[in-house]
């Protein structure tokens, strides 16, 4: 399916001109959604309401501000199949980590996991794609199996910053893999962060496995 829309980027690109969403320019590839120059002047992220809640404090680094031409983005990769925008937001997570010093401290990246159906409705695992861009700048595997969530929620962005912390209690849980656990500093990844609620209720359920030492990455917050 994601070799089919390569193509199909191809085939659009050869066929009708393409115009970068934010500036307007014209340029060949098409891919990123938008073009090359814009996507160096996405804003970076500022402070943001998942400072308040304690499980979270120290560990969240988030990469863009979320909002305007980056919520955009995020809505082609999530609903228009744009895994080559996952891509890119992988890289400009990597780059943060690396412009922070924290490359090579992880010894495995988490991403928070969707549920069966919603990937079905995507066509793809946006945070799982996310988190292969990410390894191939860290050189830190991707690890999938070791929580799950077990209550297909309803999607964050439709709910209130209350309704948000309850549609995350029990939505995870561990899966029970008989492999050995990462040791060290394990990287839980995400999409989009707002009041923490997501990333807080895939620390529990790694905790429940022994895993205590995870920082968080948020693409964007």
């Amino acid at each position: 399916m994601r070799f089919h829309r390569h193509l199909g980027r191809i085939a659009s690109a050869l066929i009708f001109p393409h115009y970068c969403p934010s500036c307007g320019e014209l340029w060949e590839d098409g891919a990123g959604w938008i073009c090359p120059d814009c996507w160096t002047e996405l804003p970076p992220a500022g402070n943001g309401i998942w400072q308040k809640e304690p499980a979270l404090r120290g560990r969240v680094t988030a990469a863009l501000h979320y909002g305007g031409m980056t919520r955009d983005l995020v809505h082609h990769m999530k609903y228009r199949g744009r895994d080559d925008v996952a891509r890119k937001l992988g890289q400009k997570g990597a780059q943060t980590l690396i412009d922070r010093g924290d490359a090579g401290r992880f010894t495995a990246i988490v991403p928070v996991p969707l549920h069966p159906v919603r990937v079905r409705e995507r066509g793809y695992d946006q945070n799982l794609c996310i988190a292969g861009s990410i390894s191939d700048r860290l050189k830190a595997p991707v690890i999938s199996d070791l929580i799950c969530r077990i209550r297909n929620t309803p999607p964050q962005a439709r709910l209130s910053d209350h309704e948000r912390q309850a549609n995350m209690k029990g939505a995870f849980a561990p899966t029970g893999r008989e492999k050995p656990h990462p040791t060290g500093t394990v990287l839980l990844l995400d999409d989009v962060i707002h009041t923490g609620a997501t990333a807080t209720g895939c620390i529990r359920a790694l905790n429940k496995i022994g895993i205590t030492d995870i920082k968080v990455l948020a693409i964007c917050g």
